[in-house]
């Protein structure tokens, strides 16, 4: 069951994820939304622990990499869901926004829906 409050977009960023002093670990961005994400990390981190990500911005947004803290909510086969401590923290919209102004579309270029009189197959008489 989905309780994410945001729309997920599909990324693939450099990120690090420290759980303790002196325990950081180098990890991939996978999956983001404004109130959590989803990364590719080998660590054991228990559930519900606090965590610090620094989250490499691409270099048209800034030359800083932010820390963004968030809690363990979920273990995985090959890393770990957290969730944001602040809904929709500044790094992450901003990284959210470049993403999707950079992310292509799915839908053709021109829905046309199934009711549309254009795909009506004609009579003999009007064609």
């Amino acid at each position: 069951m989905e309780h994410r409050w945001g729309q997920r977009l599909t990324v693939d960023l450099a990120a690090r994820i420290a759980g303790r002093p002196y325990s950081v670990r180098q990890a991939r961005l996978v999956d983001l939304s404004a109130s959590g994400a989803y990364m590719k990390v080998r660590t054991n981190l228990r559930p519900l622990s606090r965590v610090q990500v620094a989250i490499a911005l691409p270099y048209s947004l800034g030359h800083h990499t932010p820390m963004v803290a968030a809690y363990v909510v979920r273990m995985g086969r090959d890393g770990v869901g957290v969730e944001w401590c602040e809904y929709g923290p500044q790094p992450v919209l901003e990284l959210l926004r470049h993403a999707a102004s950079h992310h292509r579309s799915a839908e053709p270029a021109r829905y046309v829906p199934a009711s549309d009189p254009l795909d009506e197959p004609k009579s003999i008489a009007e064609a």
